[in-house]
């Protein structure tokens, strides 16, 4: 019967210097990751199974955010433009277009001004 034998807690190097530091990090956040994922209980074979499919769902957490959130970023300031605005035009998002926000906006307040009227007429 085999003993239980815990990972080495990493201890930090005597003679610091930024490879001996970078290191002694990563180690230790390894070993964080083995204790709080409890993979310091599994067998070698488990702990690369697990191992897998952690780094191949996190390639496809990195690869949609690479491939979809500039898109969806641009589409949700341009969703945020038009309720401000009220406007289908593109706005600029620049400190030099607030001449055009601010006449923008009075066309919103106007817009929401015939919204509110046309709504009074489905009123009971």
């Amino acid at each position: 019967m085999a003993t239980y034998n815990p990972p080495p807690f990493p201890r930090r190097p005597k003679n610091a210097n930024l490879l001996t530091e970078t290191r002694y990090q990563f180690q230790l956040a390894y070993y964080r990751y083995e204790i709080n994922t409890a993979l310091y209980v599994m067998s070698p074979g488990e702990k690369l199974a697990y191992n897998i499919v952690v780094m191949s769902l996190l390639a496809l957490l990195f690869s949609a955010v690479y491939y979809y959130l500039p898109k969806t970023t641009i589409t949700g300031l341009q969703r945020l433009a038009y309720y401000i605005t009220g406007s289908h035009r593109m706005h600029r998002l620049d400190v030099a277009s607030a001449g055009v926000m601010q006449s923008s906006g009075a066309e919103a307040m106007a817009s929401l001004g015939g919204m509110m009227n046309a709504t009074a007429l489905f009123a009971p």
